[in-house]
């Protein structure tokens, strides 16, 4: 599923413990890991040898655990960069990292990973840090032990679940999927959404116990972000596997509202799959 991940860095606190997330990815069968980093338009040319150096002695550590890497450094824009060379090197998965809550409850996720997960063409897993005594550390060491699958049973949601019972499922531990229904709607009309999506919840919960995924459905009534990201948190799950488009947005270059609110304030990893790529 993930052979080839790239690793986008800019050598913050946060983004140098990435390397240390790589080991559960050769249980995914990861072969081949990209260092990535893009320099600053019209740089020094100290920059880009000094980015080289630093990659290099990442390399080493990256190959030390068996996975074979190459190293690439752009000069430009990075969210245009790392989009451009995860295209190029057609790579199966980008990882970049957020750090935790501040004071209004959202993670910051920085002007690079923000327009880099609105416009790439490539599942994008967001690592999310916690602040442990002065030093930042990953949220969760086993991302695919306990996941939470939202669906609102759009098209692109739908590709997800496939794709994480046909190709995943081997994978992942347990799986929570969850569907919020609109509450925009009389009580009569709600139970009926209820039961239809219970029933849908129900059949889907069912494929993935045939998988080997132990699975559990959730229905909530409310705002499907505020409902997704309060589950994660009082579900104890390990990330989020959410698709970039749902049955509301529209065609351009957006996350979706959904998906946008849970990457900003969710504080468990995101693994966002761009709904025409997969």
């Amino acid at each position: 599923m993930f052979e080839k991940v790239m690793v986008a860095t800019d050598f913050s606190a946060c983004a140098e413990q990435l390397w240390d997330c790589l080991g559960e990815f050769s249980s995914l069968g990861t072969k081949e890991i990209v260092l990535m980093h893009a320099v600053p338009l019209t740089p020094p040319a100290r920059f880009v040898d000094q980015a080289r150096v630093r990659l290099e002695e990442r390399k080493l550590e990256v190959e030390s655990q068996g996975f074979t890497a190459k190293i690439v450094v752009q000069v430009g824009q990075a969210p245009q960069e790392i989009n451009s060379v995860a295209v190029k090197e057609q790579v199966d998965l980008v990882l970049v990292g957020a750090k935790g809550e501040n004071r209004i409850r959202e993670v910051f996720l920085g002007n690079t990973v923000r327009d880099l997960i609105r416009t790439s063409k490539k599942p994008v897993l967001i690592e999310k840090f916690k602040n442990a005594r002065g030093k930042w550390m990953p949220v969760c060491s086993r991302k695919f032990e306990r996941v939470l699958l939202p669906t609102d049973f759009s098209e692109a949601s739908m590709r997800v679940f496939s794709l994480v019972k046909d190709r995943l499922a081997p994978k992942i531990a347990e799986a929570i999927l969850i569907h919020v229904v609109d509450s925009g709607h009389t009580e009569d009309l709600l139970e009926v959404r209820r039961a239809e999506a219970g029933d849908r919840l129900n059949a889907m919960r069912q494929n993935l116990e045939d998988a080997g995924v132990k699975s559990s459905i959730c229905i909530r009534v409310g705002i499907p972000s505020e409902h997704i990201i309060k589950t994660a948190r009082e579900e104890a799950v390990t990330s989020v596997m959410i698709a970039t488009r749902g049955a509301g947005s529209i065609k351009e270059l957006l996350l979706g509202s959904t998906a946008e609110n849970v990457v900003r304030r969710c504080t468990r990893p995101i693994l966002l799959f761009p709904g025409k790529n997969l």
